[in-house]
C-alpha cells in the first residue's frame, strides 16, 4: 500500500516484470469442459488460476467458454476459439470414463487421429506402480483399456511433461493446449508450463495499480470516462468495483507501462480527492 497524506484516496500498486520481446500482446481463450459445470455439481476454480497466471505473465486471456461433454460443441468451441486467439487453453474429459472424450474431440476438429503415446504409458506405468488395480495396457482386460484411454492421444500433438512426479502431459494440437480439470492438477502444471510458454510469445508482464476511494460510481463514472479516453491510446485500462458492503470502490488501472500506469493512478488519486 502506497500512502499518500496530501490525499483522501488511498493507493496500492502492484507491478509485475517480464522481459519484453514482442510489441504484441498474446491472446489467449480458456475452454471449460464438463456437464458437472454446466448442472452446477462442480464448482470451477481453474477459470480464476489461469486468469491470475495468464495476467502475472502478460499474456491477455480474453474469453472463457464451457461447454458440455459433447464432440460437436467441444470441437466448434475450439476451431472458433483458435482462430481467434494466439493460444487457447482447455480443462477438463481426459480421464478414463466414457465422458471424458476431449482428445477426441480436439483430433476431430483439427482432422487428426488419435494413437496411443508411447512415453505417456510408460510414465503411467512407472508412476502408478503398483498401487492400482488395472495399470494401462490397450489389450489388457476392460479396466486395463479404460486406464490406456488416457494415453491415447492425438497424433500431431505436442506432448510436454512438466512434472517428473506426474504423467499426465500437456497435450498441444496447434494452438489449443489440453489440461486436466481436477483443480489442484491443473493449478500444479499451469504453473510449471505457463512461464516458459509466455517466453516463447514474447509476452510482455501487465502492470496493475489500484486507488481506492469512498467515492459512489455515479459520481467517479465522469471522471472515470473522461481519465479512459485521455489514456486509451497509451493501452491503459480503468475499471471500477464497489466492494459492498463497504462504501469503498477499488479503481484498477491496468497496462503494461508502469510508467503510464502510474502516472495514471496517480492523476486519477488527485482528482478522487478534489471530489472527497
Amino acid at each position: 500500500m502506497i500512502c499518500m497524506k496530501t490525499l483522501c484516496a488511498r493507493v496500492r500498486s502492484t507491478t509485475r516484470a517480464l522481459t519484453q520481446k514482442s510489441s504484441q500482446t498474446p491472446t489467449a481463450a480458456f475452454c471449460v469442459i464438463g456437464d458437472e459445470i454446466l448442472s452446477g455439481t462442480t464448482q470451477d476454480t481453474n477459470t480464476r488460476t489461469l486468469a491470475s497466471q495468464c495476467f502475472s505473465l502478460g499474456i491477455n486471456l480474453q474469453k472463457i467458454e464451457i461447454v458440455p461433454d459433447s464432440r460437436a460443441s467441444i470441437g466448434a468451441s475450439l476451431v472458433q476459439l483458435s482462430h481467434a486467439h494466439t493460444v487457447v487453453f482447455t480443462s477438463g474429459g481426459i480421464g478414463p470414463t466414457h465422458d471424458d472424450i476431449t482428445y477426441d474431440a480436439v483430433a476431430r476438429a483439427f482432422g487428426d487421429k488419435l494413437a496411443y503415446h508411447s512415453e505417456t504409458l510408460q510414465r503411467m506405468r512407472r508412476i502408478m506402480g503398483d498401487t492400482v488395480r488395472a495399470r494401462p495396457d490397450p489389450n489388457g482386460t476392460s479396466a486395463e483399456r479404460a486406464c490406456a484411454r488416457m494415453a491415447l492421444l492425438p497424433q500431431s500433438a505436442r506432448v510436454t511433461f512438466v512434472d517428473d512426479k506426474l504423467w499426465v502431459p500437456v497435450v498441444q494440437v496447434q494452438n489449443v493446449h489440453v489440461l486436466p480439470g481436477i483443480p489442484r492438477l491443473f493449478a500444479r502444471m499451469t504453473h510449471a508450463y505457463l512461464p516458459e510458454l509466455a517466453a516463447e510469445l514474447g509476452a510482455r508482464a501487465f502492470v496493475r495499480a489500484e486507488v481506492e476511494t469512498r467515492v459512489s460510481e455515479s459520481v467517479l463514472a465522469p471522471v472515470l470516462e473522461r481519465v479512459q479516453s485521455e489514456y486509451a491510446s497509451r493501452g491503459v485500462k480503468l475499471g471500477s468495483y464497489p466492494q459492498w458492503p463497504s462504501p469503498h470502490t477499488l479503481v484498477s488501472v491496468v497496462g503494461q507501462s508502469p510508467k503510464d500506469v502510474h502516472e495514471c493512478r496517480d492523476k486519477l488519486a488527485l482528482l478522487l480527492s478534489d471530489l472527497s
